[in-house]
């Protein structure tokens, strides 16, 4: 009889699966009862999964495209994907754009993008310490290529802001002038010789990397 039985139950599903997703989201055993969220630094679980809006009776056999245009639609996403796992999983995964500096923005102090755009997370949520850079895409674009091209310089840096064409990087030391677009190249020369000059413990208060090929120096030698 149990031979029988479970024949019957494997013939149900192969005819249901011959059907298609229509028939297949009807049963229950395919709802969705978890929903794993990967990549998640700044973002909590709850606020993606609140995010999917997914409906009561939603199944793995749902449509995958707007939970995916959803989850890419929360401020700070820069890339959503949806799987499923049969019976009931849903994977969302998620690239978050990731802070570049802490902004002064209506009074408080926000995390904000390469590009500029404040970021909806919890600086708490930072792990390390970012320097305080004007609200600016030219002044965030330049700290993200300096932290690409010099760890150690951006690690130093506290404040970084703009003045026209001109933007002002700040160390505890030093004040470092770039121009707005400046090159990995640029940066990295500049980073050369704040090493140098703290080698030779020069008493130079201001670095000017605003010419290709040079890095002009203002100060005493101590």
């Amino acid at each position: 009889m149990r031979r029988w039985w479970v024949a019957g139950s494997v013939v149900s599903v192969a005819v249901l699966w011959l059907l298609g997703p229509s028939a297949l989201r009807k049963l229950e055993i395919f709802r969705v009862r978890r929903v794993e969220v990967l990549g998640a630094r700044y973002l909590s679980a709850a606020e993606v999964t609140r995010a999917l809006a997914l409906r009561p009776a939603a199944s793995v056999f749902d449509e995958t495209a707007p939970l995916a245009a959803r989850a890419l639609a929360i401020r700070g996403v820069r890339s959503a994907v949806v799987r499923t796992r049969l019976p009931g999983t849903l994977e969302v995964e998620i690239e978050e754009f990731e802070p570049v500096a802490l902004a002064p923005i209506d009074g408080k102090l926000t995390l904000v993008d390469r590009r500029g755009r404040s970021l909806p997370f919890d600086p708490t949520r930072a792990g390390t310490d970012l320097p305080v850079a004007e609200a600016d895409p030219a002044v965030a674009a330049l700290i993200d290529r300096v932290r690409d091209a010099d760890p150690g310089f951006f690690g130093a840096v506290t404040l970084a802001s703009r003045e026209r064409n001109v933007i002002v990087v700040e160390t505890a030391r030093h004040r470092v002038l770039f121009r707005v677009g400046a090159s990995i190249k640029d940066i990295q020369a500049a980073g050369a010789v704040i090493a140098e000059v703290v080698r030779r413990r020069m008493a130079v208060t201001e670095l000017d990397a605003r010419f290709e090929g040079r890095v002009v120096v203002r100060g005493r030698r101590g």
